[in-house]
């Protein structure tokens, strides 16, 4: 559908949805550029509306899938990106539904605040087959967040939990990962389903939430660094267990 010019109230309530209060509220997000729109597609998640400058054959698909195609101008995608020069286009879709955690591996991001490690770690996770819960930290679906798992949110939607409670009811071996004094990889196992929690940048895993964990893993390090990169450390982790396992 063609639009010459949207109102300003339709500007404003698209520009919303890059607070996270405003996603939250309307199960809405804002994904920028083809590469994210084409994921998201793939995935069968049809974006409600889309903005764009220059159709092309992202906008083409979309149109052909039923989303409402609004043509503007840099100005008004400017206003609604959250990137000093957006992509274009720029969609609207609703928050795919949460599924319930079944997979064999999960990887538990504790209070991961950063959106770029969060996404990181979403990306590391969906390449490497592991599901992937969320207890606190940053919102998943924040556009920066999306940007950075790279169209990873659509293959491995993420599951918020509220505690680890929560993950150790449904049967898990839970695996704390800890800077020093951990299990290393190769002697977790893998003959039940396994639960690795990743800790917040600055603070790691709270000392309570370790101590109720089964098991506890360290990544080796030969070098003087003291402790790596939330993002770093948790693609390490998940790939030396699935490695270890024989699996990759």
């Amino acid at each position: 559908m063609r639009i010459e010019s949207t109102t300003n109230q339709r500007i404003k309530t698209v520009r919303r949805l890059q607070r996270s209060r405003e996603r939250h509220q309307t199960g809405r997000t804002l994904l920028e550029g083809p590469k994210l729109i084409e994921a998201a597609l793939d995935a069968g998640v049809v974006p409600v509306e889309v903005y764009t400058v220059d159709r092309g054959s992202t906008v083409e698909r979309c149109e052909a899938a039923g989303t409402e195609v609004i043509e503007t101008n840099r100005m008004v995608l400017e206003t609604i990106g959250t990137t000093v020069e957006p992509q274009d286009p720029i969609a609207v879709i609703e928050v795919p539904e949460v599924q319930p955690l079944r997979a064999e591996r999960v990887v538990v991001l504790v209070e991961i605040a950063d959106p770029g490690n969060l996404g990181t770690l979403i990306r590391s996770a969906a390449a490497l087959g592991w599901q992937v819960a969320l207890i606190g930290g940053a919102d998943p679906w924040n556009p920066k967040v999306l940007r950075s798992g790279a169209g990873a949110h659509f293959a491995q939607v993420p599951v918020r939990v509220s505690d680890l409670s929560e993950i150790a009811a449904l049967g898990f071996t839970t695996v704390a990962t800890i800077i020093a004094g951990g299990l290393p990889p190769d002697e977790i196992g893998s003959g039940s389903s396994l639960a690795l929690l990743i800790g917040n940048e600055a603070h790691g895993l709270p000392a309570e939430m370790v101590y109720a964990c089964d098991l506890t893993m360290t990544i080796p390090m030969t070098g003087k660094t003291e402790s790596l990169n939330a993002a770093v450390s948790g693609a390490i982790a998940m790939y030396a267990v699935v490695a270890e396992s024989g699996s990759t």
